[in-house]
């Protein structure tokens, strides 16, 4: 009797032997013609375990071994990752019907419905973007009128920035709120101070969220994580701070809008979207995606995104302004050639400061903001550089693999704005260059942030001289890996100019 028992025993652990390995082989195995990759995944888990903090050095280790397309698995999803400029063009561009729909992630189902313009696919999203471009170039999108607006906003900007008289500052909150304050004067009709609590919390809770769900990205491919204990992978963290920022900072001005709408709408973009809803309403073929819902989420994106990417972008221009002070002084000499210092640069100055719009691009593309953009998913079986992409893959664009291509630049590790500037003295915007990566899910916000961008920095190093701490630190060059890539905390010095 022990014998049989001890007999059943090993049968049963064999069985479960068996089964796990079938479950582990079903759930990682490649389909026939799908691009190539790392074969050692663990069940469950796939190859989350080989991943880095910062996966852009794994990426480019694993596209030297496997080629320009690979795949991998997080979890048990598929993962197709697209390197080099021919290749994103291809799929983004040239293949767009099959490659611009967004990955579903179960976690914001239990957060927003997946609704808005950022994680939504087909039909909801064509309807959210349509209608938010036609309401930003109805708010002035690219217009003097808006640039005279971020100009007040810089003009704060920089008087609270000489009130440190010279003294080391971390700009990171003020850069982030001055910032965002443009984008909340486009959505909500507003701005606030930059010393406001309530505004205070919310940008922590927006810095929150972009760290948590880069650091804990993994775990967003495992929807068993939900029920375990703990919030080891901060999924619960992620989803507790979008639910604050959604309704408790965000529904609360969409409330008051709707209130007020019998009144009139109100001149912003909440208000033209409120209009917009009422006159789908009121037509027989309407879109009915064009409602409450879709407007609370689509205020929350474009809140985060215009909040965080481009006060992302000014500090690593601090960054390198350190690293380089020959490149702060050439900007500096060709503001004052061509706009002098009685008065601020304007949006009309623009063509005429090269080096300078030569330093932001540079910037853009050495600090590579969204190294891997937003992550896209297929919306069909589709065919890829000889490879099969089924429907509903993970696509991941990696941008970086462009951004810092030796074949493209050269020498894409030197900080050189020089590159961008033809020997014709005129800027040169190569196609590869493409921050706001490509195609039909580019960023919504390029025009808004180029425009930042140009009007903040041309103002700061018109009024300034920055400096490093008086012990000369430098503030390192490898940043913080999240869902963006933003550099450390640091101090710098704004020395007033004379």
């Amino acid at each position: 009797m022990a014998v049989l028992l001890e007999i059943l025993d090993v049968n049963t652990v064999i069985a479960l032997g068996v089964g796990v390995l079938s479950l582990w082989w079903f759930s990682v195995r490649r389909p026939a013609g799908v691009p190539p990759g790392p074969w050692l995944a663990v069940p469950l888990l796939g190859h989350l375990l080989l991943m880095k903090k910062d996966s852009r050095e794994q990426f480019a280790a694993w596209r030297r071994q496997y080629g320009d397309v690979f795949s991998l698995y997080l979890g048990s999803r598929l993962v197709v990752v697209l390197n080099g400029y021919k290749v994103i063009k291809d799929a983004l561009v040239k293949n767009a019907d099959a490659f611009s729909d967004r990955p579903h992630f179960f976690f914001l189902d239990l957060v927003t419905d997946s609704k808005g313009v950022l994680e939504t696919s087909g039909p909801i999203w064509k309807a959210q973007r349509k209608v938010s471009l036609e309401i930003l170039r109805e708010l002035g999108m690219g217009k003097n009128a808006l640039a005279e607006k971020i100009q007040e906003e810089v003009k704060e900007y920089t008087r609270v920035i000489s009130e440190s008289q010279g003294q080391p500052l971390d700009l990171t909150h003020l850069t982030q709120a001055s910032v965002s304050n443009n984008i909340c004067s486009i959505v909500f009709g507003k701005r606030f101070e930059y010393d406001d609590h309530v505004f205070e919390e919310i940008l922590k809770l927006v810095d929150h969220i972009i760290h948590d769900a880069g650091a804990g990205s993994g775990a967003m491919f495992l929807p068993f994580m939900q029920y375990l204990p703990g919030d080891v992978f901060k999924l619960q963290s992620i989803m507790n701070n979008m639910r604050l920022v959604l309704y408790k900072f965000v529904k609360p001005f969409v409330d008051e809008h709707n209130q007020r709408f019998e009144e009139g709408p109100d001149e912003d973009f909440i208000g033209a979207y409120i209009r917009e809803i009422h006159q789908h309403r009121s037509k027989r073929l309407g879109s009915p995606y064009i409602n409450d819902t879709n407007l609370l989420k689509l205020v929350f994106d474009i809140f985060g995104a215009g909040t965080e990417t481009t006060s992302t972008a000014i500090r690593w221009a601090l960054v390198y302004f350190l690293h380089h002070p020959d490149v702060q002084d050439k900007c500096f000499q060709e503001i004052h050639r061509v706009v002098g210092t009685e008065r601020a640069p304007n949006i009309h100055d623009r063509p005429n400061l090269v080096y300078l719009e030569a330093t932001i691009m540079e910037v853009l593309r050495y600090g590579n903001v969204t190294p891997f953009s937003v992550p896209h998913a297929t919306a069909c079986d589709v065919e890829l550089s000889g490879y099969k992409i089924p429907k509903d893959a993970f696509v991941i664009p990696n941008l970086d693999s462009v951004m810092s291509a030796p074949e493209i630049w050269g020498d894409p590790d030197n900080f050189r704005p020089e590159r961008f500037i033809g020997a014709d003295g005129k800027l040169w915007r190569p196609e590869e260059f493409i921050p706001f990566s490509m195609g039909r899910r580019s960023c919504l916000g390029e025009t808004l942030a180029k425009l930042e961008l140009y009007l903040y920095l041309s103002k700061m190093v018109q009024n300034f001289h920055f400096l490093p701490p008086e012990s000369g630190q430098l503030p390192p060059l490898l940043g913080v890996a999240g869902i963006t890539h933003c550099p450390e905390r640091f101090y710098v010095r704004a020395v007033a100019r004379t």
